[in-house]
């Protein structure tokens, strides 16, 4: 699943390739992916202009004329764009396939297209004029940049809960935008083990796991985002940061640390990967981190 550095990479392409541009036509495929009737869909794109394209954790938001137009990628979504020499020539639809779920035409021989293979993503559209947005982006935790992230708002989030430290991570209201991929990435940084209860961390560890996730993000960004799979950016082309990954899917592969082996646990059902040198069950002191 796409997480925050993925969704800002496409977020810098889209609003470098497609701010400015009007929508000319649109053409949406009945698919549960839509939150909203495609013939409203099809309708109400036209002749929208794209102002400004902003993300809220792994939410990709389109501000139109009248319009928030909202984009979840979930496991397998893909936001593509092509290009069109010659000036009034449009896509013909032959790079449709039965898992595109919308093609937009837009102005400077532009089309973008949304496709999604196991359907777990969605669209939406909320009026500007009644200022909505989703009520539940009301609930997400904070961007981890910028003056919002605050050290004391996050350790007492954390607080003494007896859940153990990965799970917590994946939840949104803590910190908005982490996955999977680098809530062990993070982990691991941080020399955390991913088992613990938040319970048994020591508040240098709060504070230590507190820097390290800005960094881990940052450096994914800095990389494209991690394509396993289905993460392409605008122009097709796969990110960089699955080269540099250090626990995530390489279970049973020596840690580029200390050389011990990567071993991978099941944690509220997500495979969990992790270092036992570097990141023990049990908490040493500070010394000797």
């Amino acid at each position: 699943m796409p997480e925050l550095p993925e969704v800002e990479t496409l977020r810098q392409d889209l609003e470098c390739q497609l701010s400015g541009r009007m929508i000319v036509s649109a053409r949406a495929f009945p698919s549960r992916v839509l939150q909203l009737n495609p013939t409203i869909l099809e309708t109400e794109l036209v002749d929208q202009t794209i102002r400004v394209v902003s993300r809220r954790a792994k939410y990709l938001v389109i501000e139109l004329d009248r319009w928030h137009w909202i984009f979840h990628l979930g496991m397998t979504g893909q936001l593509i764009v092509r290009s069109y020499g010659d000036e009034g020539v449009h896509s013909d639809l032959t790079e449709v396939d039965v898992h595109t779920v919308l093609v937009v035409e837009l102005t400077g021989q532009r089309s973008l297209m949304y496709r999604d293979v196991r359907k777990f993503g969605r669209v939406m559209m909320f009026s500007k004029e009644e200022d909505a947005l989703p009520s539940y982006f009301n609930s997400l935790g904070p961007e981890p940049f910028g003056s919002c992230y605050v050290l004391e708002d996050f350790l007492e989030k954390l607080g003494v809960r007896k859940a153990r430290i990965k799970s917590v991570l994946l939840d949104q209201r803590l910190v908005a935008g982490i996955g999977n991929i680098y809530a062990d990435e993070t982990l691991f940084e941080a020399g955390i083990h991913p088992a613990r209860r938040v319970k048994s961390l020591r508040r240098w560890e709060k504070v230590r796991l507190f820097e390290a996730i800005p960094r881990v993000l940052h450096q994914g960004m800095l990389n494209g985002g991690t394509t396993l799979r289905d993460y392409r950016r605008l122009n097709g082309v796969p990110g960089a940061n699955q080269k540099h990954l250090r626990v995530y899917g390489r279970n049973g592969k020596l840690c580029s640390n200390c050389r011990s082996t990567i071993e991978k646990i099941v944690i509220s059902q997500r495979g969990t990967h992790f270092c036992p040198e570097c990141q023990p069950r049990c908490p040493r002191s500070r010394s000797l981190n």
